[in-house]
């Protein structure tokens, strides 16, 4: 059945080197900017609008956490490098970022020929906290998870790999996610009995139960949806009502400490263990397509799968507060988004395809744009689809994401690309790390990529240009990850 698809020195002269060292990196600091402020003069154009000041801002940055190009230049596809099988390491020929294949045809040996591919969400939690593990999916609708050494960049298949499936093989109902706390920890829907929330720990093969939706939803359908983990684990979120996608009518969110609590998009009503129960004000009557909760757990993005005269809602989960986020004016919540834990990200494509912006969930017409300048000349053939797991409480670290055109043409920077984009505030750094070299024709074929918890990896999906050969279901697609080169030291994984 095919799937569907919608991170021995004395103190005296340690004190003294330190004294040195502080004096050099001040002096290093004041020519920096005697540089900038020279350049300014020199080349007498606005920072505030030209690409030639966002390369400086680029390259200049002291607190760049990536050692990766970063200009807007157009930078063609070479020849499409050949590649080896499943575990072979290569260079990206432009970026020179490493680069890995994850799967091929022989990856399940039961299914020979099966196309893989990172998760159908790039708001899934496909990583560990550590990134010693991640999982792909299957054309079948299975995970295989991949042990993986992060230093060597050498990923193998979990499990006992002289079984006839090659190794573990997860049947989740729906994407799980990892938790973001514990790495031997993942979550999902039971496959067997997809009303179950449960937990699988790969150290010890062991899947428990955490909840039963049915304890709280008497006689809910649930055909098995993704999941949506908090940064605390202490809440998770799921979807259910209905028997396929865009026929759900519940969000659905279990609080480890409180129990259930619901929101019913045909009704309004919300109701559950805990919280206000009620109906919430504005237009119900809808069904859902997808629903994701922030990393603080506060809040749930709904978007709508039919009925709806908005098409994205946010509910304020501890309250009957739901915020419509219509597509059209003024809002502009159109294009793929994904929730940190206080704000979201989408590409509104007001002004062009890579129109890429952040704001507030507490004031969605507060909106602040990611890329500055835009590039010249627009264009509208774009689709991106964002991925923020390595997001911390503070909320500064890049979104990475693919970048692809309808059209397949590589015209701009960033086009047929793989980049991560700056969120902090204090330049529009945009780093490029790699061409992902997938000819979308088809959902299948969409890079989707899903960065690290750790912000030091990027997994994403290809055709490599429709040389991977054919499988059951046509030319295959393949799961290939990207290394985000640090620009000193690992990005940090404290939370």
């Amino acid at each position: 059945m095919k799937r569907r698809r919608p991170d021995a020195d004395d103190a005296s002269s340690r004190v003294g080197r330190a004294r040195l060292t502080w004096l050099a990196v001040s002096a290093l600091v004041v020519l920096s900017v005697i540089s900038m402020v020279q350049l300014l003069r020199v080349h007498r154009f606005d920072p505030s609008t030209s690409a030639e000041a966002t390369r400086l801002v680029a390259t200049s940055s002291a607190k760049s956490p990536y050692a990766a190009i970063a200009d807007r230049d157009v930078r063609p596809e070479p020849p499409v490098p050949s590649l080896g099988g499943a575990g072979y390491q290569f260079t990206d020929p432009v970026f020179r970022s490493r680069m890995l294949r994850i799967t091929d045809a022989n990856t399940r040996p039961d299914t020979v020929g099966r196309s893989w591919g990172s998760p159908a969400s790039p708001e899934t939690s496909a990583w560990n906290t550590t990134s010693t593990r991640f999982f792909v999916t299957g054309d079948g609708g299975e995970q295989i998870p991949f042990d993986f050494d992060p230093r060597g960049m050498t990923a193998s298949r979990t499990g006992n790999r002289r079984n006839p499936a090659g190794g573990l093989v997860l049947g989740f109902g729906g994407e799980p996610s990892f938790s973001f706390l514990d790495p031997d920890v993942i979550y999902g829907l039971q496959g067997a009995d997809p009303h179950k929330i449960v937990q699988y720990r790969f150290a010890s093969g062991e899947e428990r139960v955490v909840h039963d939706i049915a304890s709280c939803l008497p006689g809910i359908a649930s055909r098995g949806a993704g999941i949506s983990v908090a940064a605390d684990d202490q809440r998770l979120l799921t979807y259910v009502g209905g028997d396929v996608q865009d026929l759900d009518t519940h969000v659905y969110v279990y609080d480890r400490a409180r129990g259930c609590r619901w929101l019913n998009a045909e009704t309004g009503q919300v109701g559950g263990e805990w919280g206000p129960p009620g109906t919430y004000e504005g237009d119900h009557g809808w069904t859902i397509h997808n629903a994701r909760m922030a990393k603080n757990g506060k809040w749930a993005k709904i978007t709508a799968g039919s009925g709806s005269r908005v098409g994205v809602y946010f509910w304020n989960i501890d309250t009957l507060t739901v915020i419509p986020c219509p597509v059209g004016r003024p809002t502009r919540c159109s294009g793929h988004m994904v929730m940190g834990f206080d704000h979201v990200i989408n590409h509104r494509g007001v002004t062009d395809g890579m129109q890429v912006a952040i704001r507030p969930l507490e004031d969605l017409k507060s909106v602040r744009p990611l890329i500055v300048p835009e590039l010249r000349p627009s264009r509208f053939v774009i689709e991106i689809h964002p991925t923020w797991n390595n997001v911390r409480p503070d909320e500064t670290q890049p979104v990475c994401t693919e970048v692809y055109r309808t059209d397949g043409r590589v015209e701009r920077a960033w086009d047929g690309e793989i980049i991560c984009i700056e969120t902090d505030g204090l330049a529009s750094t945009v780093w490029r790390f790699a061409h992902h070299r997938s000819q979308v024709a088809s959902f299948g074929d969409q890079p989707r990529a899903n960065v690290s918890q750790d912000g030091r990896f990027v997994l994403f999906t290809s055709n490599w240009e429709q040389t991977l050969g054919r499988g059951p279901d046509g030319p295959r697609h393949d799961a290939f990850l990207v290394e985000l080169t640090p620009a000193a030291a690992p990005l940090s994984t404290r939370r």
